[in-house]
């Protein structure tokens, strides 16, 4: 017989043999709609029903499920030719409101390893209640957040931007006075009385300019309220401010400065707690134009910076001296100091310090 004969009839009886080992496993339905659920109306489940339609026994090795928001369960069982099992499969919908269609993948040693079988179906959202609008309570007032964020803006910009309150009692609410300390800012609250159930607005007007501050900055704010809990309300407005760059032509783009170190970390290694580390950094300017560092903001109190010179002509360099206060710190330790400066390109620098402190 000649080898490529002896060859087909050694592959024939493998796959012949390969089949009568495998089973197959037969679903009633692949795909369940579960129609429209409510978001609040507690998980759903469903069965998927299968069939050992093969001629050996079959066994489910694993279900996985595309989302952490289905759940499988299956039987354990070996199911023999003839006999039946299930897939259970339950779904939670909350905080998941709209269209869905979700699959898993049925692993076993049928042939059809690797079975998909799909849910679907729509998801109501559960009617808002106050406190999913207005998270934040101070005594009877209600807000998204106390803190009042601006976002990112830049000197140029005049911001005038309004807050929602609520009243959530059953009386009015009184705005007595409005307490702050800036002249950069203005606070005004409209309308004065807010009635029970009701909303009112802060409108927050501010001008970066005459903040004369740069990154993140914080102002504090004191409403005073005829609100029989906690009367007297703490609010913050914050911002982070960069410097306006819109009004630069070409040409002064290109002879701008450029802001550049000798490093950007610096590793102290390990140290001992209590110790005064100290270390200095080279900033040059690498532009044509006069480089000014507008400020310099350490993360932390623990950290002091001092510089020799906050303007940088072409060419030149400025020593930064940062010393570092060791003082109730213990292990890793790493400290940032964000450095802005007039470099349209790198308004903002970020220089590190690094060590380990190990108790005397």
């Amino acid at each position: 017989m000649k080898i490529w004969m002896i060859k087909l009839l050694f592959c024939i009886t493998f796959f012949v043999f390969g089949q009568e080992k495998k089973t197959s496993i037969s679903f009633e339905y692949y795909t369940h709609d579960f129609g429209t659920i409510k978001e609040d109306g507690g998980k759903v489940k469903y069965d998927f029903e299968f069939t050992n339609v093969g001629k050996a026994p079959l066994k489910i090795k694993n279900v996985v499920a595309a989302c952490g928001c289905t759940v499988p369960e299956w039987t354990k069982e070996t199911i023999e030719p003839g006999d039946k099992g299930t897939i259970s499969v339950e779904y939670d919908p909350i905080n998941r409101p709209g269209q869905f269609t979700k699959t898993l993948t049925v692993y076993s040693n049928s042939f059809q390893d690797g079975t998909i079988l799909t849910l679907q179906g729509k998801v109501l959202p559960k009617p808002k209640k106050v406190h999913d609008d207005f998270p934040d309570k101070i005594g009877n007032i209600r807000m998204i957040s106390r803190y009042m964020h601006l976002g990112d803006i830049t000197t140029a910009d005049w911001q005038r931007k309004t807050f929602d309150i609520y009243n959530h009692s059953d009386s009015i609410i009184k705005i007595n006075k409005i307490i702050f300390n800036a002249t950069y800012l203005n606070i005004k609250v409209e309308p004065m009385e807010i009635a029970p159930k009701s909303k009112s607005k802060i409108i927050v007007e501010y001008s970066p300019k005459w903040r004369n501050d740069f990154g993140y900055v914080q102002d504090k704010i004191e409403i005073q309220t005829s609100d029989g809990v906690e009367p007297n309300k703490q609010l913050f407005v914050s911002a982070n401010i960069s410097l306006s760059f819109k009004d630069l032509t070409i040409e002064q783009m290109q002879n701008a400065p450029k802001i550049s170190f000798d490093k950007v970390v610096h590793d102290f290694g390990t140290t001992k707690q209590n110790e005064i580390l100290s270390t200095t950094f080279s900033i040059k300017n690498n532009g044509q134009d006069e480089l000014n560092i507008l400020k310099i903001k350490p993360s932390c109190g623990c950290t002091v910076t001092e510089i020799d010179k906050k303007t940088i002509k072409n060419g030149q360099s400025a020593k930064l001296t940062i010393v570092f206060d060791t003082k109730g710190k213990d292990g890793v330790q790493d400290k940032h100091i964000n450095i802005y400066s007039n470099d349209p390109k790198s308004f903002t620098s970020v220089i590190s310090l690094k060590t380990k402190i190990q108790k005397p």
